[in-house]
């Protein structure tokens, strides 16, 4: 007899955007050369992590659209979503139902990002799966 475990749809490795990852990745692995090594572009390298985690991810994704904790202009709003799309966590329609179903269920088996099976999945894990039950 199926059980409702064995009855929900399992998620299914997205070789997309694993590819896609796997890239970037070996990238970033050229500055070990020093041909393809430059201060400037650490420095760069720092600035968008801070300005698509903090400014995109953090206050744009986050507060602005997930908690509607923010009054901006439109056009400030536009500019701020647009550079959390640059941190390559999915666009902001998923990401803020993604996060909304995380508050809604923190912690349980409707959580998207729960950490309860294993500390990878929340980080990166659930970007690399497409998973039907939260997805559609």
């Amino acid at each position: 007899m199926p059980t409702l475990e064995s009855a929900k749809p399992k998620p299914t490795f997205n070789r997309d955007i694993a590819g896609f990852f796997l890239f970037l990745h070996l990238g970033a692995l050229l500055a070990v050369f020093p041909f393809a090594f430059s201060w400037s572009a650490v420095a760069l390298m720092l600035f968008m992590h801070w300005l698509t985690s903090s400014i995109g991810i953090c206050l744009g994704y986050h507060r602005y659209l997930t908690h509607r904790g923010l009054d901006l202009p439109r056009w400030l709003a536009n500019i701020i979503v647009f550079i959390g799309s640059l941190a390559c966590q999915n666009g902001p329609i998923k990401w803020v139902a993604h996060h909304r179903m995380h508050h809604a269920g923190s912690d349980t088996e409707r959580d998207p990002h729960s950490a309860k099976n294993n500390l990878w999945w929340p980080h990166l894990g659930w970007m690399l799966y497409k998973h039907p039950e939260f997805d559609d």
